[in-house]
């Protein structure tokens, strides 16, 4: 019992601290320098898309590591703390992920979207003909099945912001996205943290692999872009080859 009761707190204390790391990367804002290194030849450039009152920042932990591992990564900024409509967001998303590929003569990209950007990314690709420009798409922590956290949001900033209503269990745009099929080419991985209060984990979605690319590790909605078995998902992810073969996660 005493074993369980620190593993437990140790949780909880890891937890607490990536929510101020997270706080950290909040502040830095939009203005990240280090979007673009070319690294070699061939080298498949990675999207990050932040989440609801989120910045460039936020993305920060996870671009550092991806560079640090040899990837070229862009992060956009979407909005004034995405309180626009996630509609809106995904169409200037698909828009930059074509301009991305065009620009740099290559067929497609992967896509990493945190919290509300994965909803954002999975419109561009299910509704926007994104998929035409994108390989692999991680969702980590998005709330594919809504968040009752919405209702804090309906009523601080409902009256100037649409993305608030949209992410609400039941919504229309929440029922049209899980409902549309997901373009064939496109793989798609669901990571989620099975302590988030903010994005509960609703399960694996159509179109998920739910042997290979359903993924519940330990941590906060914050731990997602923070802790390092989450980045080790979406890195595991994105290096597997394109054949079925794939190696099983451990979990």
């Amino acid at each position: 019992m005493a074993k369980r009761q620190r593993g437990m707190i140790q949780h909880a204390t890891e937890t607490i601290s990536h929510g101020f790391g997270y706080a950290r990367h909040l502040l830095r804002g939009n203005r990240v320098a280090g979007d673009m290194s070319w690294v070699e030849p061939g080298s498949r450039p990675v999207v990050l898309v932040h989440g609801f009152l989120g910045t460039r920042g936020t993305m920060l932990p996870l671009t550092r590591r991806l560079q640090s591992d040899g990837k070229v990564v862009f992060s956009y900024h979407h909005g004034m703390l995405q309180l626009g409509s996630l509609s809106r967001s995904a169409e200037e998303l698909a828009v930059k992920l074509r301009g991305l590929t065009e620009s740099l003569e290559i067929d497609r990209v992967d896509v990493v979207g945190f919290s509300m950007g994965g909803l954002v990314a999975l419109h561009a690709v299910k509704f926007l003909q994104a998929h035409r420009h994108v390989r692999r798409l991680a969702l980590m922590g998005t709330p594919l099945g809504g968040t009752w956290m919405s209702l804090a949001g309906m009523a601080t900033v409902g009256l100037v912001s649409a993305s608030v209503w949209q992410v609400r269990p039941g919504s229309r745009f929440i029922k049209e996205l899980r409902a549309a099929p997901l373009p064939a080419g496109v793989r798609l991985r669901q990571i989620h943290a099975d302590a988030d209060a903010l994005c509960p984990d609703p399960g694996p979605i159509e179109g998920v692999d739910r042997e290979h690319d359903y993924v519940v590790l330990p941590g906060g909605h914050s731990s997602l872009v923070i802790a390092q078995p989450f980045y080790a998902a979406v890195r595991e992810f994105l290096d597997e080859p394109d054949e079925p073969a794939r190696a099983v996660l451990s979990r």
